[in-house]
């Protein structure tokens, strides 16, 4: 059994693989115009000429402090039924850290289906993905847009337009997902058996915003469908208001709207009498430094300056091991080779404070910065500290 590259002749069986793993059926026509990962960045376990096992790393950039980091998204790993608990994984996982890191992907993020293997791999968890149900009338008091924007459909040829509106706005957001033209392609590509609506915002004859969203059955019986908001995204307020005031207009079919939400989202500030926003759902990304080095570097910071020293311990991946000097000075960051190594941090630790989830005050009193003084726990508190960061795409 080799892990090797994807290429064209694997297509049709790591297809039915994805297929069976992740839905209901066991066999779907392969679609060779399918908008995926790209291949360059796909691997593939075979075994005689079967393949037995996949994973895609998305060329992604993740925001930190509004600066884009190099992100490999990591998806679609699966293993044939039976072939499961042979380790094919684990190889697949290990051969795909290499891969992100010759492809000059500094870290990695992936939402789990099991958290248990990427742990062992130094994944960690590292932010939210929270969607919340609300009534759909309750929209209605969402201020008018003061500005004039109007909507119409989504063409082919907002793309481009699309893809800048949603870049520059995730940049600015901790941990938002830069994604450019591949993954919106994929989003917004008609799909006749799972119908959507899109259309875009247009202020001054220029694209602004985007809002795509599915009709679903609803669950009670009154009410001809429910609305779920896939994305709704405006470059600024104005325009978000404009996409939630379209969204609203459905609430005389439509008794509840589901959405992705932003932890403190703009909607609990901007409703008369307040949110009741009811079944939340959050679920949890894992992230993981691929390159130490280059993704502090990539990273923006805080003003200030401290300078801690660090014992990186790494064992899947050695290259990254080590004693390090933190250096931070006027919102830039240095990870320099050397130092004392006081501070001992896990990758796993140092991933999920990188994105500001966990704080270095609550890792310290865990027990997972053995050696940290007083003072070092503080400059890594105030280094990594932010809003809690969150991804409004699953992948």
């Amino acid at each position: 059994m080799r892990i090797r590259p994807y290429r064209a002749e694997h297509a049709e069986q790591a297809f039915q693989l994805r297929v069976t793993a992740f839905s209901g059926a066991t066999h779907v026509e392969y679609d060779a115009d399918e908008i995926y990962i790209p291949d360059e960045h796909r691997l593939v376990a075979v075994d005689d000429g079967e393949v037995v096992g996949h994973l895609g790393v998305w060329p992604f950039n993740q925001a930190f402090h509004r600066h884009a980091v190099p992100m490999g998204g990591v998806g679609a790993v699966v293993v044939a039924d039976h072939r499961r608990g042979e380790g094919i994984a684990t190889r697949l996982l290990e051969a795909g850290l290499a891969h992100m890191a010759d492809a000059g992907m500094a870290i990695s993020t992936l939402y789990p289906s099991t958290p248990v293997p990427y742990r062992r791999w130094g994944w960690a968890y590292a932010g939210v993905r929270m969607r919340r149900r609300i009534a759909t009338r309750d929209l209605l008091d969402v201020p008018p847009a003061v500005t004039h924007v109007t909507l119409r459909p989504y063409a082919a040829s907002d793309l481009d337009a699309v893809v800048a509106v949603h870049d520059a706005v995730t940049t600015t957001e901790p941990g938002g997902l830069v994604c450019g033209t591949r993954w919106l392609q994929r989003a917004l590509q008609p799909d006749p058996d799972d119908p959507e609506i899109a259309h875009v915002a247009v202020r001054d004859h220029r694209v602004v915003g985007l809002l795509l969203l599915a009709k679903t059955a609803p669950s009670e019986a009154h009410g001809s469908y429910d609305v779920d908001v896939l994305r709704l995204f405006g470059v600024d307020r104005d325009v978000e208001r404009a996409l939630w005031r379209a969204v609203a207009h459905h609430h005389t079919t439509a008794p509840r709207t589901a959405f992705v939400s932003r932890p403190a989202d703009p909607l609990l500030f901007d409703l008369r009498h307040g949110l009741e926003m009811t079944d939340p759902s959050t679920a949890h990304f894992m992230t993981r430094l691929v390159d130490v080095q280059a993704a502090i570097g990539a990273r923006g910071w805080p003003p200030g300056s401290a300078t801690v020293h660090l014992d990186i311990v790494d064992p899947q991946h050695p290259t990254n091991a080590g004693r390090y000097v933190l250096e931070l000075d006027d919102r830039t960051a240095v990870l320099t080779a050397g130092g004392t190594g006081r501070v001992t941090i896990d990758i796993a630790v140092l991933s999920s404070l990188y994105t500001g989830f966990l704080t270095a005050t609550d890792a310290a009193r865990d027990g997972r910065l053995p050696g940290a003084t007083t003072a070092d726990v503080i400059a890594l508190t105030d280094a990594f500290a932010g809003p809690t960061p969150f991804l409004r795409d699953f992948f």
